[in-house]
């Protein structure tokens, strides 16, 4: 009871396709059979008039809401797919769901490229700060909201979280509403959408429908920002190894040009170390020719063509990308901490030269993008040697014919034959660094075979 007492009252149902959406009473405090049948007729046409014009209105409301709300859904995606830089492009949606959909904190997770867990990257408010700075992530499949949907790829709702025993969520003590959605391109799950609310049942059918569509085109604006990402990085990649190329080809010795290829090489790839080791045709073996990263004496390094991770490259003619080097009964150590490495075969006109090494302190370091551009880079590298070879071959001709005529011009300026040889092995010591030359002239007759020194 609250206020006076009614002596008469009168109720009739608000129906709207025989479903009650209220009811409309009225009382009388004063007289008792106030209403007839006649007034209860009466009431009840009225009644029926005003849930018709209260659900009309009420279809407008939603009809209105439901197009501001995908208006909004498309303004977000239209602003965040514009971004190229992931950072900026998930900043923007946490931001943008939070304010546009009133609720109390979003947040974007990442799945991790192992696949274990799904990492905080973007959330809204001081919380998603704190979850941020210490790299907040949930288990794949784990027993939460985000866990399910992270290996569902299905978008999950609790209407309720007071109504959940199991529920716990101590960073947002006021959520009293959760929905996470994925973010799904065909078969591969990106990340989540996460999405709290301070009341119950905050998550409308509309609502839901807004965000899964905004988590959809997150999810292609992401790839599109990987895509992106990728595109630049290989694009980064050839201009360094153009200019390790250029560099090297540059260089006046071939020791110069595979100095500047290492250097080079170990800048693109960010401080990893690298070896160039050229075929030992004598020996049958591999011998350090350049190097960075590791210590002196790993000049003196000479490796058995056929023996470990080179070895084999070599012996093979093939690449080899290896991912835990402990876990690879080739691998010679050369340096204790290096975990994965890449050979290329270094080789021209099917003639092996070499082999580029690269290794690195960090599991599986190598993607086939790597290996691709390390096979390019070793290319450029073989043709380089082999001229390099072929102008060392015609610079040590040239100087061998120089060195020839300079002598047989002394020679041929004497006409005394005494003074010829001894020009003659005066000559040859000093070309040759010998500390002792002879020659010997048999006569045309039986006189005494004479010896000049």
């Amino acid at each position: 009871m609250a206020g006076k007492p009614s002596r008469s009252w009168m109720g009739a149902p608000m129906l709207v396709q025989n479903k009650p959406i209220g009811a409309l009473i009225i009382h009388d405090t004063e007289n008792e059979h106030a209403f007839n049948e006649e007034d209860l007729k009466f009431f009840n046409a009225i009644a029926v008039q005003v849930a018709g014009v209260m659900n009309s209105t009420r279809l407008l409301e939603e009809s209105q809401h439901r197009t501001i709300q995908l208006e909004t859904a498309a303004e977000i995606a239209r602003d965040i797919s514009s971004s190229l830089n992931l950072d900026e492009l998930l900043v923007k949606a946490v931001n943008f769901i939070r304010e546009r959909f009133d609720f109390y904190h979003a947040s974007v997770f990442m799945h991790d490229l192992q696949g274990e867990f799904t990492v905080i990257r973007e959330a809204t408010g001081e919380a998603g700060v704190q979850m941020k700075r210490t790299g907040y992530k949930v288990g794949i499949g784990s027993k939460s909201i985000v866990g399910f949907v992270s290996s569902r790829g299905e978008q999950l709702v609790v209407d309720n979280t007071a109504k959940d025993s199991t529920y716990s969520n101590p960073l947002f003590p006021n959520t009293r509403s959760e929905a996470a959605f994925p973010l799904k391109v065909g078969d591969r799950i990106l990340g989540e959408i996460d999405v709290q609310s301070i009341h119950p049942y905050a998550f409308t059918q509309d609502k839901i429908r807004s965000l899964q569509i905004l988590a959809d085109q997150m999810a292609i604006a992401v790839v599109n920002t990987e895509l992106f990402s990728e595109t630049q990085e290989h694009l980064s990649q050839h201009r360094l190894l153009h200019h390790i190329t250029t560099t090297a080809a540059s260089g006046t010795t071939l020791e110069e040009a595979l100095e500047s290829a290492v250097n080079g090489l170990q800048v693109t790839l960010g401080g990893d170390r690298a070896t160039i080791l050229l075929t030992n045709r004598e020996k049958n073996s591999l011998e350090v020719k350049a190097s960075t990263g590791y210590a002196e004496d790993i000049a003196k390094v000479e490796i058995p063509i056929g023996s470990g991770i080179t070895g084999w490259v070599a012996a093979h003619k093939r690449p080899l990308r290896v991912k835990n080097v402990s876990e690879d009964p080739r691998y010679i150590l050369v340096s204790s901490n290096t975990r994965s490495e890449l050979a290329i075969p270094l080789v021209f006109r099917n003639e092996l030269l070499g082999v580029l090494n690269v290794e690195s302190e960090l599991i599986d370091a190598y993607t086939e993008n790597d290996e691709e551009m390390l096979g390019t880079l070793g290319g450029s590298l073989a043709a380089i040697i082999a001229n390099a070879s072929l102008l060392e071959q015609i610079r040590i001709q040239a100087e061998r014919d120089r060195l020839i005529y300079e002598v047989t011009s002394k020679i041929r300026r004497s006409t005394d034959i005494q003074l010829i040889m001894a020009t003659t092995t005066s000559e040859l010591t000093r070309l040759t660094g010998a500390r002792y030359a002879k020659i010997q002239i048999k006569p045309e007759d039986n006189t005494k075979q004479e010896d000049i020194q």
